[in-house]
């Protein structure tokens, strides 16, 4: 079980929102298995590829980097939104909070993804702009650069970094779990939601 902290009420100011991007603004895109399968790596026991990737050597790592890259902008193309995905975005933006994207994934393949959806946001922090989730310290640097304050921020994710990272910031997490059964890490979440429009109710925002 996750530990206890102050949790944002229904009348509480809501600084920010900070959304993961494949999984949780979008339909899920990427087949994990066939790149880990691609560049060598065991799909049991399913080690994260960034973290494998810092173990190589640079040769090693180049062409893993050039496997991963091809993968993402191939996604990041044929991307889809959640059918929700654009009101919720709006209804949180009307309300004047400002809109983060925290992503393990390349800056270009979030571009792709953004020009193709035309959606966009106050900041985003990617793979190349410093350290990764589950790390808190690109949570802290998404607040930092928007002016908030970590505790009265939520972050929204559908995998467990998602929650580790937003925990360790002292940020308020939502787990997005996409209509799907609820993980085994799901207790690590404030929240759960099946769609995205169940944050608004959270937000004290209407739909």
């Amino acid at each position: 079980m996750k530990a206890s902290k102050p949790q944002n009420t229904a009348n509480a100011r809501v600084a920010a929102v900070i959304f993961d991007l494949d999984g949780t603004l979008t339909v899920p895109y990427f087949d994990f298995d066939a790149i880990r399968r691609e560049i060598g790596l065991p799909t049991q026991p399913r080690t994260p590829i960034l973290e494998a990737m810092e173990t190589m050597t640079p040769e090693q790592r180049d062409r893993c980097e050039a496997i991963l890259i091809k993968h993402e902008e191939k996604a990041a193309h044929e991307s889809e939104l959640w059918d929700d995905t654009r009101a919720v975005l709006d209804a949180i933006r009307s309300a004047g909070i400002p809109l983060g994207v925290l992503t393990r994934n390349s800056r270009r393949s979030v571009d792709i993804v953004l020009a193709k959806h035309g959606i966009r946001f106050g900041c985003i922090h990617t793979r190349e702009d410093g350290p990764i989730k589950p790390s808190p310290e690109p949570v802290l640097s998404i607040c930092r650069k928007l002016a908030v304050d970590p505790a009265a921020t939520w972050v929204v994710g559908d995998y467990l970094f998602d929650l580790m990272s937003g925990n360790a910031a002292g940020a308020t997490t939502v787990l997005m779990d996409g209509n799907g059964q609820s993980p085994d890490f799901a207790d690590q979440a404030d929240h759960v939601i099946h769609r995205l429009s169940e944050l608004l109710p959270l937000l004290s925002l209407d739909s």
